[in-house]
């Protein structure tokens, strides 16, 4: 007997042969692809390529646009990016902040500004936002400022690599748990655990213990250090990589005096950086508001790491806490 014919067999054909819609994780990972294989510019490119091919990843962000600017702020990065390799890293930080742009004024100590400008120094204080390095990079005048950034900021791309001493997060990471308060630095925060392939906890700490000793030796050499030593978690005390660079300093100086300066940020606001970025000319316009004030960034009197350890003793563990108890008995 033959078999009849179903008229709908050439449509179940043509329907199993059109690409199925991607789903979000799967545009997830190949945004952390991207970002492995080169840096923002490259994230860049594949969120906008997402948009283009993925109806999910297009609606979301559709949705998420009016609060979250993700289009503008990859932009800002990719340009910072170039600005850094081309300016260096203080002229670089004030192009950008000048973009949005975000007024900002420096408050010096009274005494102590020329050893900020020009000796060897640890520059601390807690983290803020994400306009914290790029606020400290414009204030402080001088270029051979590093910092100890979490690791995908230094993957960033190569200049801002050349920037950084890389920190790796030695346990697995969730979205929630990947960055400070704030979507995007989740987000950026779990993309970059997912391309650095999870490291074991021992790998974690031994990269991120070279990168403290690496840090020590640059500002042995005269350079200037930003660290935030704060956790996640504003409950808890702060890390001892701090205490450990201090230590290492205090063991060999490089000859020369090393400071320890703790800064302040007041008024970055994050909402605002958004506000700012918007495509709506009324949230714009509060953005503004926002900022109708200057960001104020207030360093305080340099303190030299032998002061600090004859108060605290050589061990990490009591530098970190002598710097965060001073750090608080100040008022920052």
């Amino acid at each position: 007997m033959s078999r009849q014919s179903d008229p709908t067999d050439g449509r179940r054909s043509e329907a199993d042969q059109r690409p199925r819609p991607r789903s979000l994780r799967r545009v997830l990972h190949e945004l952390a692809d991207s970002f492995d294989a080169g840096g923002i510019g490259a994230l860049h490119e594949t969120h906008l390529a997402c948009l283009r091919k993925s109806r999910r990843y297009r609606a979301l962000y559709r949705l998420v646009r009016f609060f979250l600017p993700i289009t503008p702020l990859l932009t800002i990065t990719t340009d910072l990016e170039r600005l850094v390799g081309e300016l260096g890293v203080h002229r670089g930080s004030r192009a950008t902040l000048a973009g949005p742009p975000i007024p900002w004024e420096v408050a010096m100590p009274p005494r102590g500004e020329l050893e900020i400008r020009t000796a060897p120094i640890i520059v601390y204080g807690t983290h803020g936002s994400i306009l914290t390095p790029l606020l400290l990079a414009a204030a402080i005048d001088r270029p051979d400022l590093k910092m100890i950034a979490a690791s995908y900021i230094a993957k960033l791309g190569p200049s801002i690599a050349d920037c950084s001493f890389p920190v790796f997060a030695a346990s697995p990471v969730t979205v929630k748990g990947a960055g400070r308060k704030g979507l995007v630095p989740r987000a950026m925060g779990w993309i970059a655990w997912k391309s650095e392939g999870s490291l074991t906890r021992d790998e974690a700490r031994e990269r991120n213990r070279e990168s403290l000793r690496d840090a020590a030796a640059y500002v042995r050499q005269g350079g200037g250090l930003l660290i935030a030593p704060e956790p996640r978690n504003h409950r808890e005390s702060w890390r001892l990589g701090i205490g450990a660079i201090v230590a290492d300093l205090a063991r060999d100086s490089g000859g020369r005096p090393v400071y320890l300066v703790p800064w302040s940020i007041e008024g970055a606001s994050v909402t605002g950086i958004f506000q700012l970025l918007s495509r709506n000319p009324f949230v714009r316009r509060l953005g503004k508001l926002r900022f109708r004030r200057p960001v104020r960034i207030t360093f305080g009197e340099p303190m030299p790491i032998r002061q600090v350890v004859a108060e605290a003793g050589s061990d990490p563990v009591g530098i970190t806490a002598y710097l965060e108890r001073n750090y608080r008995e100040r008022g920052f």
